[in-house]
């Protein structure tokens, strides 16, 4: 069994020793850990060079700075084959049987489909003090149709098999719609194969200031950062133009039924029998006031 980890790095050096000496502790040692910096200008490609001295399967390389998403996906299609892939941000800490409990579940499902494993996080500030929070636990869906509304955990927890490469890599990030690269993998998987949720938290998820995309415990903030989000217009159509992308790339290779599902988010703002459905139809339904707020983006065509 091959695992590679794969992590992608910017401007990381104030809490990326934690890191790397948690993938240093796990009890199923990763095969490989490849390292792709974003083009940090501070002192992470000399704390990578440091370990990478101290560890023969620690690799890296330096790319021009282009974002977590695409660099991230420059790192699933360049890297070596292997059994499994598992993502790693620079900033949080692995519990040491992160890995181990991952493959442990991958193991009892037929590889011969697309899988992906994510778990449970657990929300620390900068300095990994948990914070009280249910935003772990807010969704649980494993399937196809609410995967293309929600993210059901974070890319630091995935881990996926050489079948969901594949499948990953046939969409081309560069001439195709990403926010970000997680939600990419979560559907595309979700779409093919099966996903896998670890109820249990097996990651610090930490924090700061410096976070690409951040979350927070304090109810009250959250709910101004979410007013704030929806009021700037940053998320606007994200859900509808990730479809379309999909559709685009994969309509001709999936099931009638998910082709189906991708055409209604896709394009309900412009066809009133598809918001309908979008509304009605209990695949994408919800927790009661969650699915409340979730009508009104329908609404507003804001999703």
């Amino acid at each position: 069994m091959k695992l590679i980890v794969l992590m992608s790095t910017y401007n990381g050096e104030k809490y990326l020793r934690q890191q790397l000496d948690s993938l240093l502790n796990q009890k199923l040692m990763p095969n490989k850990i490849v390292i792709r910096d974003d083009g940090s200008t501070d002192n992470t490609l000399d704390i990578i060079d440091e370990y990478e001295q101290h560890y023969s399967f620690i690799e890296h390389y330096q790319g021009q700075n282009k974002g977590p998403a695409k660099s991230f996906f420059e790192l699933i299609n360049n890297c070596e084959d292997a059994d499994y892939y598992a993502l790693c941000d620079q900033d949080d800490v692995w519990f040491e049987d992160k890995l181990s409990s991952a493959i442990e579940q991958l193991n009892k499902e037929d590889n011969n489909k697309p899988l992906l494993y994510c778990c449970r996080y657990t929300l620390t500030d900068e300095n990994l003090n948990p914070i009280e929070t249910n935003i772990s636990s807010l969704y649980s869906y494993t399937d196809f149709a609410h995967s293309l509304l929600y993210q059901t955990s974070p890319g630091c927890t995935f881990v996926f098999n050489h079948e969901a490469r594949k499948r990953v890599m046939e969409y081309d990030i560069e001439n195709n719609y990403c926010m970000i690269h997680d939600s990419i993998i979560h559907k595309i998987v979700t779409m093919f194969g099966k996903m896998i949720l670890d109820e249990k938290s097996h990651i610090y998820y930490r924090q700061h200031g410096d976070n690409e995309i951040g979350l927070s415990g304090n109810k009250i903030k959250a709910f101004t950062n979410r007013i704030e989000h929806f009021t700037s217009g940053k998320s606007r159509s994200t859900r509808s133009n990730m479809a379309k992308s999909l559709l685009k790339v994969f309509g001709t290779k999936c099931s009638i039924e998910n082709k189906e599902l991708m055409d209604i988010v896709a394009n309900y703002q412009d066809n009133s029998v598809l918001k309908k459905q979008l509304l009605t139809n209990p695949k994408f339904k919800v927790d009661s006031l969650n699915y409340f707020f979730y009508k009104i983006l329908v609404l507003v065509n804001y999703i």
